[in-house]
């Protein structure tokens, strides 16, 4: 588990923590939108559209789909470099341990990660040409799809390499960490019934962002007011604390909580609102084996070449209308959105042929300890050498 103990090599503190995740979000969420902001001001026929455009991310207004594509992936270089600054200046720590544990980044493992993905993924876009070619239709204009290849192998690897430092570094080392803290298996808990409360009252009642929030507040009285009487205090003392420790403090917790939060924020894309919480399967599986890739191999040069060969091929070949991202691809997919079997195809037999190469081609062994095992505090031999 060298991987998740080089968070140990800077400030651990939880604010740390807090601070960053602020910091992140402020730059993905508030700098790097205003290029795009300002695009969509031009495009717009007046406030009241700029406004009601901005719903949707402003992807209605007829701005340049090769443009848009780069508007959006500057939100996210926003997203990394706040999260780099983080990691620099409030955990005073190499970038290089949030990506790997080895003493320097191996190119060499994120190109094959990607050309096995890449190979994988156009193989299956030509079967499903062939299969039904009736769903297909040519869309080839030269110009805006070479500049689109261009922005795809240039620029998309920013937009999934924020992702992947966010979920499987940043996170996977976080959450990694705090599972040595013996009150965090009380936080997590109580942090899912909140979520899933506020899932399942959207659920029943359709609420909007304001009553979210204030059943979030809510949450946050009632966690204080156990706090305050003690409740907590005295639960932390039982023997089932004890127990729920030993079962937390585990690199399957961290594995499983960046992928339910991997999936649950791509939640938010329009094909999960066409094709129903069932794509979930698709979103949590494809989080979890990326979170594989990372505790295996220790280090994220895996998932990074993988989550950028996903995407370039998705956003070259083939695009749709009901998707995140509408682009210049060859392809244009004229299917009504539906989920069937090639739904699973990924999850249940891609990413466990795709987890069999990389184990044969790196030699992983130990799945049990590495997946599943203690996490502990490294012994310190020397500056930046540890040991479990």
């Amino acid at each position: 588990m060298k991987f998740i103990q080089q968070a140990y090599k800077g400030n651990n503190e939880w604010w740390a923590y807090l601070v960053t995740i602020v910091t992140l979000f402020f730059g993905w969420q508030f700098i790097g939108v205003l290029p795009l902001m300002g695009v969509a001001f031009y495009y717009s026929e007046g406030m009241d559209a700029f406004i009601a455009s901005g719903k949707d991310n402003f992807a209605t207004l007829g701005i340049d789909s090769n443009l848009y594509l780069f508007l959006i992936i500057l939100t996210f270089l926003c997203g990394l470099i706040s999260l780099f600054f983080g990691i620099k200046k409030v955990h005073n720590r190499k970038i290089v341990t949030l990506i790997t544990s080895r003493e320097k980044v191996d190119w060499n493992r994120f190109f094959y990660a990607f050309s096995v993905w890449a190979i994988i993924g156009i193989i299956m876009i030509l079967v499903g040409y062939y299969l039904e070619p009736e769903d297909y239709v040519w869309n080839f204009k030269p110009l805006p799809f070479f500049i689109l290849v261009i922005i795809s192998l240039l620029f998309l690897p920013i937009q999934t390499s924020m992702e992947e430092l966010l979920f499987r570094g940043y996170l996977m080392q976080g959450f990694g960490t705090a599972t040595l803290n013996r009150n965090f298996w009380v936080l997590l808990i109580y942090i899912l019934i909140c979520m899933f409360s506020v899932f399942g009252l959207n659920h029943v009642f359709e609420l909007n962002g304001i009553s979210n929030f204030l059943i979030l507040i809510g949450c946050g009285f009632i966690f204080f007011l156990l706090k305050q009487f003690k409740i907590i205090e005295k639960l932390l003392k039982t023997n089932f604390s004890v127990v729920m420790f030993k079962l937390i403090n585990r690199s399957l917790t961290p594995l499983l909580l960046t992928s339910v939060i991997f999936g649950l924020l791509h939640g938010l894309n329009p094909e999960v609102e066409k094709l129903g919480w069932i794509s979930m399967v698709y979103y949590i599986g494809t989080g979890l084996v990326l979170g594989i890739f990372t505790l295996m191999d220790e280090g994220t040069e895996l998932s990074l070449g993988f989550h950028a060969a996903n995407n370039i091929v998705a956003a070259v070949f083939v695009t749709t209308n009901w998707t995140v991202f509408q682009t210049d691809a060859l392809l244009i997919d004229t299917s009504e959105p539906s989920v069937g079997f090639e739904m699973f195809v990924p999850v249940l037999i891609l990413y466990p042929l795709v987890l069999v190469i990389f184990s044969n081609k790196y030699g992983w062994k130990n799945w049990q300890e590495k997946l599943m095992g203690t996490v502990r505090k490294p012994i310190e031999l020397k500056e930046n050498e540890f040991i479990a």
